[in-house]
């Protein structure tokens, strides 16, 4: 028999962060294998059958293998319905994948450039160099990205009403940048948002196994 879904992923890693959140989300039974792409070995050829990118994180599940954290939270939450992390109009699915391409092609990136300069945990492990025109040109960029997501909560608790993955994937880059000492203040609505997603029991179970020492 093939064994069930196995995640491989790395402490200090946003992009695992949104994986693992999303498995405990949706209840689903996985196996833990935590990696340390700082070493040579976790590039090698029997993971990168696994991810040819050599990243984390990477999901199995008996003989389909898949990369790309946000293209593993889909696949988990279609597996599991019951978690309900993705709303059932195709509408509605659609508007959740919309965020996630948001997620990915504009908040992540000026979030990574403002963590590498300010998130000192995240600098040790990662052995990262400050760069403070990239600094700056990530929170210019977040000045124009977080009234998008302000403007998208007013009136309700979740970016598509019901929490689901359009929120799970805002929550590992935020609270990185957020450790760093970047002030969601002036976004009250974001604010909000955002602490309730991190009070959420599958996201504090997740930072103690990736954030904490």
């Amino acid at each position: 028999m093939l064994p069930g879904m196995e995640l491989f992923f790395s402490r200090m890693s946003g992009n695992s962060g949104r994986a693992v959140f999303a498995l405990i989300e949706s209840g689903a039974a996985w196996q833990q294998h935590p990696l340390d792409p700082r070493v040579a070995r976790d590039r090698e050829p029997q993971y990168l059958a696994l991810n040819p990118m050599g990243k984390v994180p990477a999901l199995r599940d008996g003989a389909f293998c898949l990369w790309e954290s946000n293209a593993i939270n889909w696949y988990v939450a279609e597996k599991h319905p019951h978690s309900a992390l993705l709303p059932a109009s195709p509408e509605a699915r659609a508007s959740v994948q919309r965020w996630l391409y948001f997620q990915a092609g504009h908040i992540s990136p000026a979030c990574v450039s403002v963590f590498r300069a300010s998130n000192a945990r995240m600098q040790a492990f990662w052995n990262m160099r400050a760069d403070a025109r990239a600094e700056e040109l990530g929170r210019k960029e977040l000045e124009r990205f977080l009234p998008v997501l302000e403007s998208a909560l007013e009136g309700r608790d979740w970016l598509e009403h019901e929490f689901s993955l359009a929120d799970i994937a805002y929550a590992p880059h935020f609270q990185l940048i957020a450790e760093g000492g970047f002030s969601f203040a002036p976004y009250p609505r974001v604010a909000a948002w955002l602490e309730r997603l991190w009070a959420r029991p599958a996201w504090q179970q997740t930072t103690r196994l990736l954030y904490e020492a």
